[in-house]
């Protein structure tokens, strides 16, 4: 159940931060010197961080002693960037295009190859199989008709035959009966399928052939010469030829076409970074609905884009809203110890004039520690100092020590916790942060209002919830007011320098979450989310 509990004002003690033991503290840290800070210097606050500049002073002291023991130094050579670097690898789309048609006539060559050799192979078993079928036959018709019948048929089928089947029959001595071989082959054929060679009428000739024993000692003689062979092999090649011929029209059209849209696209690319190189920071990549690689690319690119622009744009901001900040007080300074140089002041004046500008000193040095957090929170700096956080805690020590300040605006302040939610989490960031935030409902929400301040365990996200019932923040207001140096007030007067909320939203961003300034009706709720895992 949720506990309500007035919170109890701390003791002046429970002000002052807890000593520790490094002589000096990180760029950065919090002290007691204002309500908010007094918040982040409790006894949770971690000891801080040493110095970066060390490792810079110790090198221009070993420079020094180099200067000493070895004269002056030489400068190193400059690099003169892209002309001293080795040259990168780059798309050329027209040797790629020639690449690719290597490639693709080259897998054509061997789809041939295989082809032909598949081919070679399949008219073989034909042409044996037809030669052992007719073999068959003739054995056939010699038995039935004699050696007159076989001797017809020879003739018959040597003269009505295709050119590439022989015949022949030949004696036991190797003579010439029929047929048009007119020399008996050699080496003999098997009975099978085997290579021979044996003159015919128009010369020696190679051929596969098959022969058989007839009952009279005789041998017959049945063969296919490679002319069929060689025939289909060249209508095979012809058409892969036509077909080649095709596929490298066909692929060289389509190369110079994909080549073509490449180079208009990556050249749409280049034309924006070369505009951006020139100082037009308002360059965007064109991006269609697509999708494809380069409009991803020109997605990420304006994106990026966009980002830098930001950055820019806000650190223009916070350079002008610091030059006039800063104005005033280095004004007051200078008056200051003017006054205090004159001779004719007395010492109590003097003194007066050296505490104004003590306070004024220390008012400088808040803003640019405040600076100093939120960029080390936006740029993920202070990730290093992340480990568990018991959140409720540090919202109820936060809270007793905002519960004078609250007291004395004649405010009541409501805790209200859910649970011990703990987060991976910044300890002295989160008090800081909600330090500003009951600070702020302090300074604006007015005598007799009711804050409250909620620890809440939301969808996947733990928020920390500062309402008041004062007159709030205007609607087209509440975004500005996060942004650095932003005061509602136009003459920029009270106290305030304006980075409070950004540092609250700095630290949101750090933890994965975000700031919401909403409506309280009537007043202003401010929500803190957190990730329980850290940054996302």
């Amino acid at each position: 159940m949720p506990t309500s509990t007035r919170a109890k004002a701390p003791t002046i003690q429970d002000f002052q931060p807890t000593p520790v033991s490094k002589p000096e503290p990180a760029p950065g840290s919090w002290d007691a010197s204002s309500p908010a800070k007094a918040a982040a210097a409790s006894p949770r606050a971690y000891k801080g961080v040493s110095s970066p500049s060390g490792g810079l002073r110790s090198r221009a002291v070993q420079r020094r002693r180099q200067e000493g023991a070895h004269g002056v130094i030489e400068p190193r050579p400059r690099i003169e960037g892209a002309r001293r670097m080795r040259p990168s690898l780059r798309l050329r789309p027209l040797a790629f295009t020639a690449f690719a048609m290597t490639i693709v006539v080259g897998a054509v060559a061997l789809a041939f190859y295989m082809v032909n050799l598949e081919a070679e192979h399949v008219f073989l078993d034909r042409e044996r199989d037809d030669a052992l079928a007719e073999r068959q036959i003739l054995l056939d018709a010699f038995i039935r008709e004699g050696p007159r019948g076989l001797a017809s048929r020879m003739e018959r089928r040597s003269r009505l035959a295709a050119p590439e089947a022989h015949y022949g029959v030949f004696d036991a001595a190797g003579r010439r009966i029929s047929g048009d071989l007119l020399t008996a082959p050699t080496p003999l054929p098997t009975a099978d399928w085997s290579k021979v060679r044996a003159r015919g009428e128009t010369g020696l000739i190679m051929f596969y052939a098959t022969s058989a024993r007839l009952p009279d000692g005789s041998l017959l003689i049945v063969g296919r010469d490679a002319a069929g062979q060689r025939d289909f092999e060249a209508r095979i090649a012809g058409g892969l030829l036509i077909a080649l011929a095709v596929v490298v029209v066909a692929s060289l059209g389509v190369g110079l076409l994909l080549n073509a849209l490449v180079i208009r696209r990556a050249e749409a690319v280049a034309g924006v970074a070369e505009r951006i190189a020139a100082g037009d920071l308002g360059a965007r990549a064109e991006v269609s609905e697509r999708g494809d690689a380069f409009d991803r690319i020109g997605a990420s690119l304006n994106r990026m884009l966009n980002r830098i622009e930001e950055l820019l744009t806000g650190m223009r901001t916070v350079t002008d809203s610091l030059a006039h900040d800063l104005r005033t007080p280095l004004t007051r300074m200078r008056s200051a110890v003017d006054s205090a140089l004159d001779p004719a002041i007395s010492d109590g004046d003097c003194r007066a004039a050296l505490e104004e500008v003590s306070l004024e000193l220390e008012r400088v040095s808040s803003v640019f520690t405040a600076l100093i957090d939120i960029a080390r929170a936006e740029s993920g700096l202070s990730r290093e100092m992340m480990q568990p956080v018991q959140l409720d805690e540090v919202v109820l020590d936060v809270a007793s020590l905002f519960a004078p300040v609250l007291e004395d605006a004649g405010q009541h302040l409501e805790v209200v916790t859910q649970g011990p939610p703990v987060i991976e989490g910044h300890e002295q960031l989160l008090r800081q942060a909600i330090g500003n935030l009951l600070f702020n409902a302090a300074r604006h929400a007015g005598s007799g209002a009711t804050v409250k301040l909620e620890v809440l365990n939301g969808a996947g996200v733990a928020e920390i919830v500062v309402a008041d019932n004062g007159p709030g923040i205007p609607e087209a207001d509440r975004g500005r007011v996060k942004d650095r140096f932003v005061r509602l007030d136009e003459a920029r007067g009270g106290s305030g320098s304006g980075l409070g909320l950004s540092i609250v939203a700095a630290a949101a961003k750090l933890h994965g979450g975000e700031l919401r300034l909403e409506d309280n009706r009537p007043g202003l709720r401010a929500v803190l989310t957190l990730a329980p895992g850290g940054s996302a």
